[in-house]
Formats: C-alpha cells, structure tokens, sequence
C-alpha cells in the first residue's frame, strides 16, 4: 500500500529521513559498515534518476565543498543549470543540495521526500546487502538526484560523504573524477595510514574516466596514479599544469592569478580567502577548461575564460572560513584537522594577525594536539566548549589537551554561555580582534546559529 505521509517544511522531511540508520551520528563504524549494492538497489527501485544528469564526482579529506560550489558557479557561468550535493551542513539540511549554492523551492525538498516515502514500503533488498532499510545518506544522495532530476539540472557535482570506494555516492558514472588533498582523516574507518586513506578516496577512479588531483603528499600521488593506470583514466595534476599559483588577500576579496608552464596567465577575483582556496580554484578551473574548452568538443560558442568569470568564485559556503559581520567580527570555519588547521591559520593570521577570541570544539577521535599546537600561540584568549549533541564528544578532555599547553584556556560547556563569554571578554577589552569558531562543522553549527 502506498504511503502518503506528508510534509509541511523541508525540516519535516528531513528529520523524517533521519529516523533512518544514520551512520554521521554514530561513534563507531567500520569500513565494512559501508557498501554499494543496496545503494545501486535504491537506485533503480527509483528509476535511475541519477542517469539524466551529467555529473562531476569529488573525493578528499579538505576542499571538496569549496571546488565543489567554484566548479558549479563556473558551470553557471556557461548557462547550465548546476546541482550541488555536499556535506556536512552547518545550519539546514537544505544545505546539502542546492543550485549551485542556492537553495531550491521549498517545495522540491517536500516533493522529493514525499515521493521516496511513498515508494519506500516496496522497497527490499536480499540478504547480502545488510540491513533492509536505507542509511539517512543513501536518502539525502537519492533525494539530491531526484531534485536534480525534477528541476531540470543540466549537470550535478556530487562530492563524496566519507572516502570514496565504499561511499553511497560511488555508484555514478561521472564526467569527471576530483580528487581534493588527501589527509589522514578517519583512520577508524578508512584505514591508519595514508596509502589507505588514499585507495579508498582513489576509489571513485572510473575506467577512462579523466581524473583531476591537487597538489598531494607523494604517498598519496603514488596510489591515486596507480588507480588511474590501472583503469585507463587520463590524470590531470593540478602541479603539472601550472607553473605558479598566485593569491592576494584585498580585505574580502582574493586575488588569483593562475600561470601555466607555457606562460599563459588567467586572473579572477574568488570571495573565499585564503591560499588552500587559491589551490581549488585552480583545480576548478583546469576542470571547467579541460570540460569545456573548444578542444574538447563541448564548448561551442565565446570566450571560455569570459563566460566562467561571470559567477566564478563570487558564490560561498557556510562554515568555510566564512567572515560575518554583526557588530563584531565573527570567523566560522570547520577544520577539524592539523593540515586544515594549518591553512586556516594562515588565512587568518594574514588577514587579522595574531589576536582574537578562539572557540573551539571537537568531536571525539579528532588529533586535539596537533590542533592546539597551532592554534593556541595565535589568540588572546581560548574558550573550549561542547560541538552539539549530534556526534560524541568530550569537552574536558579537549579542555585538558589546550590547559596542558596553556594555563588560562577555559572550558565552558555550554555553547551559548561560550558565546556570551566571548562577547564579554571583547567588551571588557580583555581581547581585540575576531571571534573564530572552529574544530568541527558541529562547533560551528552551535556558534554561528546565534550570530546569523
């Protein structure tokens, strides 16, 4: 019998999709939690809806939602209408999928939802699948398909939920491999060391495929080449097509200038800061060339560069060193690794200096060490408080980590008393400068919902 439950706000639908098995919340998974056949099932049960869309597919550790919304303002820019599926969200499900950075109607979300709930009670798969029901991810990837699908998008860019071989999302056949740098990043997973990490992100190499990389640590290159000979997919490296990668911080604006190794140069203007955002714009931009320039015989009419600098770089995520004004300067950022850490603080510091207010929250597992070591020399004071309820955590422990390197760091548990806090220690001068939340998207989520 056909269910006909239905919502009145995306919110209703999402909390709804949920319900089911929802592998984000869980502490403790493995690599063998994870497969593709009930995903492919899903799929078809729902008529494919994945195969009238062309789709670019991004793996990685860090960047994969920056050149994710820099290669869908460019493909804006062309005129085709462009879905973005990323991950996490900071504020709203809606997040997750949108056209190209922007939410869609209301009603799609509510549409979509309504017609997986209808067909969900036919749905079964055998034994070897696992667990009859679908994960709360295989539903967001299937909903984002099926939005993409009714709205009409011309292309999707679908960036991977965790790894990459064993990910819900590696069931397409995509115009176009990324793969974003590549750190050591849920090691409980993906496996402890980074040629592990490495074939599993490496995992959404298809046959003949083109596959396009940033800059990676040389253990990572070797298995990300290993994959793409092994399935014939020409590799585009991001080092061996431009000589220089140039970024200027101008206030809000980044200014790039692209230089290729036969001296050909591009400049553009990008609204996300910082050198890391420098690295995705210019593998954005050797997809969208290689994609679309006259040699590959999709891009028919004006001037390639032209056309993609209409909308190029001028969209933004939340959560990605997102600056936000409101009587005083707030930093939102979810780097939750050193590496990430690290590239962050650079922006940062080359913007403010050292100064400011750090709030900081991790979930558990994370490296809280190498984190503080970077973070804590760079501001006036340091609150430690709780990332949400959704993952685990333990704020004493962090606390413990940042105390053990720096007597006056502070644990206040509870997010909003830690935001109170922040704006008391700025307002009694006891600090200058921003306020940065950072060490996980669920940190920031808890922060920047009482700023914005």
């Amino acid at each position: 019998m056909e269910n006909l439950m239905k919502f009145l706000n995306p919110e209703d639908a999402f909390n709804y999709l949920g319900t089911f098995m929802n592998f984000e919340k869980a502490s403790k998974q493995t690599i063998r939690d994870y497969r593709l056949s009930r995903m492919k099932t899903l799929l078809s049960h729902f008529g494919e809806p994945q195969r009238d869309i062309k789709l670019i597919h991004i793996a990685g550790s860090k960047g994969k939602g920056s050149t994710g919304i820099l290669i869908a303002s460019g493909l804006e820019s062309l005129g085709f209408k462009t879905g973005l599926y990323t991950s996490p969200h900071v504020s709203s499900y809606r997040e997750r999928i949108t056209e190209a950075g922007t939410f869609f109607n209301d009603k799609e979300y509510i549409k979509a939802a309504e017609e997986i709930v209808s067909k969900l009670d036919t749905f079964a798969v055998d034994e070897e699948t696992g667990t009859s029901e679908p994960t709360t991810f295989e539903l967001l990837t299937l909903m984002a398909f099926i939005i993409f699908r009714n709205t009409g998008c011309t292309w999707g860019i679908i960036e991977t939920g965790i790894g990459g071989r064993l990910d819900a999302t590696n069931v397409i056949t995509p115009e176009a491999s990324i793969i974003t740098p590549i750190e050591t990043e849920h090691t409980d997973i993906l496996g402890k060391t980074l040629d592990k990490i490495a074939f599993e992100k490496a995992g959404i190499i298809k046959k003949g495929i083109p596959v396009f990389t940033a800059p990676q640590k040389e253990v990572a290159l070797r298995v990300i080449k290993r994959k793409a000979d092994s399935e014939s997919a020409p590799l585009f490296r991001v080092e061996e097509i431009f000589s220089d990668i140039i970024s200027i911080q101008d206030g809000k604006e980044n200014k790039i200038q692209l230089i290729k190794r036969d001296g050909a140069k591009t400049g553009f203007t990008i609204s996300l800061p910082g050198e890391i955002q420098a690295s995705n714009a210019a593998l954005a931009w050797l997809v969208l060339e290689k994609l679309f320039t006259p040699a590959s015989g999709t891009f028919k009419t004006g001037s390639f560069a032209g056309d993609v600098l209409r909308q190029f770089g001028k969209k933004t995520l939340p959560g990605r060193f997102e600056i936000v004004e409101k009587g005083q300067t707030f930093i939102f950022d979810g780097a939750h690794t050193p590496e990430s850490t690290r590239h962050m603080m650079g922006t940062y510091e080359n913007i403010f200096g050292r100064k400011g207010i750090l709030i900081f929250g991790a979930v558990a597992g994370k490296d809280f060490r190498g984190m503080a070591e970077i973070l804590i020399p760079c501001f006036d004071r340091i609150i430690i408080s709780t990332p949400g309820t959704f993952k685990e955590s333990d704020p004493e422990t962090v606390w413990a980590v940042f105390r053990g390197l720096r007597q006056d760091t502070i644990l206040i548990k509870d997010p909003e008393e830690a935001y109170r806090r922040a704006l008391i220690l700025v307002k009694n001068g006891q600090a200058k400068g921003p306020i940065l939340t950072t060490g996980s998207f669920y940190m920031v989520s808890e922060i920047r919902s009482l700023v914005v």
